[in-house]
């Protein structure tokens, strides 16, 4: 591990530490302010591990990071119904301790509406909200949404970063979703209202993944000493296209279809204003890092079409499966595409609808229309078959296994959809066995019987990627950076409301809460972007805390805050055996939702 890795590690543990203190030191101060005495002010809990003794307290950092607690003289025995001494928490009004169980999540609240308007003040690192892709099949897609289309609210809230995309549709409650957008080389906004659907994933509403737009100007990152460098490309160099490339497809389109191809090909690129034009030769790069079978499933199935008079001419329905298109086979991402621009005259399907081949005519396009065509029709991997495509270079090759094989059993046990190839393979290369493979081929009779042992694979590579259209929000004025900065604080503790009511209506899935693992993983990503955006991370998490606090679970602030509001109503503490036995259900509630989150993060993170 290298220095910047144990640095990042430092600048995590610090931050969600500056969470937690300043919870506690809310506490503390109040306490102090009412002059109750302090005993112990802890960072984390269980064994202390170290710290200093100043006056009546004694300040340490605990073995246990999962939060900190401030130790008040008299907390444990003010329901005992003993008078209490004029230090202690029991002497002092309900007014005043209301002040100071309240005085923590004051301070996480107060935290973030001082720091937020700094950071807008200073500009957040943002991804701009302008759509790259849309995944196909999905609402957004079936809706029309053009690349290259900004999008300016959700819901009636307004964004600047892609990312808030998401979370506003999930917190929609499942109703059409209001998308206000910004056509590419359009002044006027247009609203779509898109119907979302539940993503199996992340058990969320969604209308669909979408990718951020590439930085404008196409500039390419050439990593060092890769086949790109050797052939002279720098980083920095715009990219014009590919050589030969496909018409109709754009210039990062051309690049990314050559590259999947892992074909030599010509690049072309702009330096300085002069157009220049590099032959690429693709090389094997790392190999991965768990062993592989190394086959997938054909790039097949089609799940849906845009309604388009090029779509209705083809005759196609959702759920064919696309074999071929004018003689070429349909077996990878780009082969659609490719065989599309490529046409001569009537174009020629063989599908395959239920158990039914079919062949299909459609009227001739030129190339820009084949592209467009290719498009307007969602096309994913076969997952409901057994059939197979074969990696180059993998160890299916090797062993003699051929593209469009259907497996029927692996080491004996039949196989009948995808998933079963996948799990059965994972399963031999966690032990590095060979795998038994039965499988029928077409134009040869019988079942075939094959070994192949999962081998790590390596994949032809170029050395080039772009970057993400990123910029820095940020606002001009003291008064405009508070204004956000105060709106963005209290969305943040409605968000919480919205994601922990959406749960109760089962709209947003129990795995989307984490633990402190989750909260460690999120916070080194924003640490590894820059100090504001870690910081606009840890207001979010103050935020949260904030809000989790003021739940009335006894144990936690909010518990102690609705005894005291009873107290104040009835005139007198409730009785020590209820408080006792409160204290108890609010520790098995907490235990088990610290036990569940848990859980949901090592499934997640380390599992």
């Amino acid at each position: 591990m290298d220095l910047l890795s144990l640095w990042r590690i430092l600048q995590v543990v610090l931050g969600i530490g500056l969470v937690i203190f300043v919870h506690e030191a809310g506490h503390f101060l109040a306490a102090r302010m009412c002059k109750v005495r302090v005993h112990v002010f802890s960072l984390g809990f269980g064994p202390r591990l170290f710290g200093w003794r100043r006056g009546d307290t004694d300040y340490q950092i605990a073995a246990v990071p999962l939060g900190g607690y401030v130790r008040m003289a008299g907390e444990e025995s003010h329901y005992s119904g003993q008078p209490a001494k004029d230090y202690e928490l029991g002497s002092k009004t309900v007014g005043q301790r209301f002040f100071i169980y309240s005085a923590g999540v004051l301070m996480n609240v107060a935290f973030g509406l001082v720091v937020f308007p700094i950071l807008f003040a200073v500009g957040i690192p943002s991804v701009e909200p302008i759509v790259g892709r849309v995944e196909v099949g999905s609402p957004a897609w079936k809706a029309g949404l053009e690349r290259g289309s900004r999008i300016l609210s959700v819901n009636g809230e307004s964004v600047y970063d892609l990312d808030q995309v998401p979370v506003e549709v999930a917190y929609g409650g499942g109703g059409p979703v209001q998308l206000e957008v910004l056509p590419p080389g359009s002044e006027t906004p247009v609203m779509h209202a898109i119907p979302p659907t539940r993503d199996a994933e992340h058990d969320i509403y969604s209308i669909g993944r979408m990718a951020p737009a590439w930085r404008a100007g196409l500039p390419l990152t050439v990593i060092e000493g890769s086949a790109a460098e050797r052939a002279g490309v720098r980083s920095g160099d715009n990219l014009l296209g590919v050589l030969g490339g496909l018409v109709g497809l754009t210039p990062d389109e051309q690049m990314l279809a050559a590259v999947e191809s892992e074909e030599p090909f010509t690049l072309r690129v702009e330096r300085e204003g002069e157009a220049l034009e590099f032959e690429l030769v693709p090389e094997a790069g790392s190999p991965t890092e768990y062993a592989l079978v190394g086959f997938t499933s054909p790039w097949q199935h089609l799940i849906d079409l845009r309604d388009t008079p090029a779509t209705q001419a083809t005759g196609l329905a959702p759920d064919d499966r696309l074999l071929e298109v004018e003689g070429q086979p349909i077996l990878r991402p780009g082969d659609l595409r490719r065989a599309l621009a490529q046409t001569e005259g009537l174009v020629q399907w063989r599908v395959m609808r239920g158990d039914r081949p079919l062949e299909l005519e459609s009227p001739a396009l030129l190339p820009e229309e084949g592209v467009r065509l290719s498009r307007d029709l969602a096309v994913t991997y076969d997952q409901e078959s057994t059939r197979i495509v074969i990696m180059p270079g993998s160890a299916a090759e090797a062993a003699g296994m051929a593209s469009l094989d259907e497996i029927v059993a692996v080491d004996g046990v039949e196989v009948a959809v995808y998933q079963d190839l996948v799990k059965a393979s994972r399963r031999a290369a966690k032990h590095g066995a060979p795998l038994r493979f039965s499988l029928r081929r077409e134009g040869t009779p019988g079942v075939l019987e094959i070994e192949a042992t999962p081998a790590p694979l390596s994949r032809m590579e170029t050395g080039l990627s772009m970057a993400y259209a990123t910029y820095t929000y940020q606002v001009s004025g003291t008064f405009e950076a508070i204004r956000l900065g105060v709106r963005s604080s209290f969305k943040m503790i409605h968000d919480v409301w919205r994601h922990l009511r959406g749960m109760m209506r089962q709209e947003v899935g129990k795995q989307n809460v984490g633990s402190i693992i989750k909260i460690s993983v999120v916070a080194h990503q924003t640490a590894e972007v820059g100090w504001v955006k870690f910081f606009w991370f840890l207001c979010l998490l103050s935020m949260n805390l904030a809000f989790l606090n003021v739940l009335p679970i006894p144990i936690l602030d909010g518990g102690h805050l609705f005894f005291l509001i009873i107290e104040k109503l009835k005139g007198s503490p409730v009785s020590e055996r209820i408080f006792s036995y409160s204290q108890l259900v609010g520790l098995v509630l907490i235990v088990s939702i610290f036990v569940f989150v848990i859980y949901n993060d090592l499934s997640t993170h380390v599992f």
